[in-house]
């Protein structure tokens, strides 16, 4: 375990985990947080962090340790490193994810009890996380916390790169404020992977100028396009999670998720399930104002550049398409369909522990992720970004105050009741590796390829193996 990383120093862009000439100069991509400011030159370090600090900041803290005030150790400052990780194929919202304001209502609160405190985020790809906290931790050197998908969360703490969250009274107490259907999503043998902060819904984003009122049914959505209207349909699996709800597919769907089988008596109404999903997804396919897109951003461009009136979205490119749209950005839940409500799909974000911090780093990393929690943080949360969701089970999302936050609250709704169990166990090795074929299948269906029966099969193939 290293020593503290307190210093007063100028702290500047680094490598992400690399080698540096200080400390807290090592992150690509960092954003400050109040109140403090760089300053303008480096002081020289040592272990105890006192030797050639002959400075004012020291005399001060020398004589108010005489007076009987505050000791010296809790003068300096200190930096908490956080990164925080993008989700695979939402990098283009780097800016937005390390953006200050998102983030004002938890630093606010967290700088009253800790002045002292300099919190540095850096922005990491999800895709390249482990490898960079593999060599960072090699060197000692890895993030003091950091803000990760629940599965993602899960995945680390297996490999060593993060440790479980303590288990004492304190942190008990805030544990108990989380929604069981979150805490159920970061459990492992060897405890609690992270600490659930809030969740990221998928929804329905729509030109309000091209739309009157978005469709609220997937009959309708196909209407839509058929009288002219252009909208867009996603072919990668994650943005096409919500149809599967609204065709009734998302019970056939789960064993090749899990990869679990399936009982034997249940494989024919799950190819059924399945081919009806499919069937759904080429007619739309066949529709000539339906632009089939390949992931997230190209979706987004389309419905800023007004290519596209109605488009599934991810709460997390709001902020990116009302700069763009303004006044003509509306939002709302996806659409029901002939099996029930959608299946939007939602991203659990939870605070997990770094591996090589010290005593002092540690303490201050976990008071962070409970201030996170407080109710009033998660009401400020929501409030300021319009698109996190609460996971403090005493911290309502305030809905008469927006309609986007209304629609928020719906497809948290929709997720909950349209979820099993919980959180699906997912292995991310695993969805590295079936998504892939997933994505295939689903494009070859929809350009005619396969037809929606050979589909399922060959999905329902992939459920039969481990």
């Amino acid at each position: 375990m290293r020593t503290s990383r307190s210093e007063w120093q100028h702290v500047g862009p680094g490598p992400v985990f690399g080698s540096r000439p200080a400390l807290s100069a090592r992150h690509a991509l960092s954003h400050t947080s109040a109140p403090f400011r760089p300053q303008a030159r480096s002081w020289p370090r040592s272990r105890s962090g006192l030797a050639g600090l002959v400075t004012v900041p020291a005399v001060l803290g020398l004589l108010f340790s005489l007076a009987g005030c505050q000791s010296l150790p809790l003068l300096r400052r200190q930096t908490l490193h956080v990164t925080l990780a993008l989700s695979p194929g939402m990098e283009w919202l780097s800016a937005d994810f390390r953006g200050g304001r998102s983030w004002s209502p938890l630093l606010k609160a967290f700088a009253r009890v800790h002045p002292e405190v300099h919190v540095q985020f850096a922005v990491v790809p999800e895709a390249n996380l482990a490898e960079e906290l593999a060599r960072s931790h090699r060197q000692g050197l890895g993030p003091d916390l950091l803000l990760v998908r629940g599965t993602m969360a899960k995945e680390l703490l297996a490999q060593g790169l993060t440790s479980a969250m303590p288990r004492n009274a304190e942190l008990e107490a805030t544990v108990a404020t989380i929604e069981p259907r979150a805490l159920h999503g970061v459990q492992t043998p060897r405890g609690l992977a992270g600490l659930p902060v809030f969740s990221e819904p998928s929804l329905a984003c729509y030109d309000n100028q091209l739309l009157a009122e978005p469709p609220a049914s997937t009959e309708a959505l196909l209407a839509l396009a058929a009288g002219g209207r252009p909208i867009g349909l996603s072919v990668d699996p994650v943005g096409l999670w919500w149809s599967v709800g609204a065709l009734g597919a998302r019970q056939a769907l789960l064993p090749l998720l899990t990869g679990t089988r399936p009982a034997a008596a249940q494989l024919e109404p799950d190819r059924v399930a399945i081919v009806a999903w499919l069937s759904w997804l080429r007619q739309a396919a066949q529709q000539s104002r339906v632009d089939l897109a390949s992931g997230p951003e190209e979706l987004a461009q389309g419905l800023e550049t007004g290519r596209l009136s109605w488009i599934p979205c991810f709460s997390l490119a709001i902020p990116r398409l009302e700069r763009a749209m303004g006044k003509r950005l509306g939002v709302a839940p996806l659409p029901s369909g002939p099996g029930g409500l959608p299946s939007p799909y939602t991203a659990l974000r939870v605070w997990a522990l770094g591996a090589d911090s010290s005593d002092l780093q540690r303490r201050l990393a976990i008071d962070l992720a409970r201030f996170a929690l407080d109710p009033g943080v998660q009401r400020g949360l929501a409030l300021e970004t319009h698109v996190l969701v609460p996971v403090n089970r005493f911290a309502a999302i305030p809905v008469a105050s927006s309609g986007r936050l209304a629609a928020l609250a719906e497809a948290q709704r929709q997720y909950q009741q349209t979820s099993v169990g919980g959180e699906i166990s997912l292995a991310t090795d695993r969805m590295v590796r079936i998504l892939p074929t997933i994505q295939s299948v689903i494009s070859q269906v929809m350009e005619g390829v396969f037809s929606p029966r050979q589909g399922a099969e060959v999905l329902l193939k992939l459920e039969s193996k481990r």
